[in-house]
Order: C-alpha cells, then structure tokens, then sequence
C-alpha cells in the first residue's frame, strides 16, 4: 500500500513521512508541501492513502483530493488538522475517511489510525518500532528527557552539564533506557530522533 503526506510546513510533513515509513512501515511515496506538487505524484503513482493537512496556505486541500479519487477512485484520507473539534469531513468524503488527527494529541494517534487502515487491507503492521516508540511513553520523565536530547544529536558530556548529573550517570541511563525499549545503542538513537521530530512538530 502506497502513502502520500501534504502538509504546506514542509518540517511537519517530513516528520509525518518518517513515522509512517520508519515506524508504521507505510510505503510514503513523498512528502509534499503544495497542492502542485503533491497532484505531481498523485497522477504518477496514484497512491492508496492521502495524508493531508486540512489548512493549506493559499490552497484547497479539496484540490488534492478530488484529483486523487479521479485516479484512484477507493483511495483512502487521514486528516491531520490544527483546529481540533472544529474539522469535520464533509459528507461525501466520509466514506474514505479513515481517521481525522488533531496535531495537538500525541502521535500515537496517527499511528493507531495507520494500522486501522492496514487492518482493513488485512495488511496489519508488524512493527518492532511501533512498540519501542509507545515504550517511550512509559518512561520516567529524567529518562523521557535523555531520549529527546540523543534526538537532537547531543553528546553525553553535553546531556549531562544540560541536566546537571555527571556523565557516568547519563552512560547509565542510557543502557537502562536501551534495554527497557530492546534496542541496540545506534537503534536508541534512531529512536530518538524520530521521537523528538514528531514531539517537535506536534506540539
């Protein structure tokens, strides 16, 4: 199954684009950031699922759409909005809705929504990923920081002169946070970075 992301913050959209390949396993065709270039890929690859921002700067997000159910008439939407409660489907969309995701939640929203789609195309997600970034959530609030800052790419040194502890407890730390999530040290990193992305761009 093939995805497509239109969001008009491009950051938004990449970051949108990385959970979905690297952490739902959704092939993602692009992230686009216009109406231009995402009818562009539409045409070419007629994708199976449109992730689409409802507020687009200057543009209609309607445009998007309708062009894809010319091309793939049972493709599927997810909407991702900022304005909440206040976005609804309108009626004749609602029967491809999958889902409609406030940014404001947490990004475990979108990632429920996604494998309700593959459920539906009996293509369930079978992600180790998926359960080491809802394990980030479990964790101690200390450790919940160590992760967003190895997302930002900084330096043991660095992360422990940030939260006033010596390095050798930050070292340790680390183990404990690696072996609670089941990954590696390069695979904690990873983690992390898309962790802090979709922290950054949610919130």
């Amino acid at each position: 199954m093939k995805a497509l992301v239109l969001d008009d913050h491009r950051m938004v959209g990449q970051a949108l684009a990385a959970l979905l390949r690297e952490v739902a396993g959704v092939q993602v065709l692009g992230a686009c950031s216009s109406v231009q270039e995402c009818s562009s890929l539409i045409a070419k690859h007629k994708p199976n699922l449109l992730v689409v921002d409802v507020k687009l700067k200057g543009e209609n997000y309607r445009d998007a759409v309708d062009l894809l159910h010319q091309h793939q008439p049972k493709a599927q939407l997810l909407f991702v909005t900022a304005l909440g409660n206040k976005f609804r489907p309108p009626v004749e969309l609602q029967p491809f809705t999958v889902a409609v995701v406030d940014k404001a939640c947490a990004w475990t929203s979108l990632l429920d929504a996604v494998e309700q789609w593959r459920r539906l195309h009996q293509q369930p997600i079978d992600q180790p990923t998926i359960k080491q970034m809802r394990l980030i959530e479990t964790l101690a609030p200390r450790e919940r920081k160590l992760v967003l800052k190895l997302g930002r790419g900084m330096l043991n040194k660095e992360i422990a002169k940030d939260l006033q502890l010596k390095e050798d407890t930050i070292k340790t730390y680390r183990k404990q946070v690696a072996l609670k999530l089941g990954v590696s040290g390069p695979q904690l990193i990873r983690l992390a970075t898309l962790y802090r992305s979709w922290c950054l761009n949610a919130g």
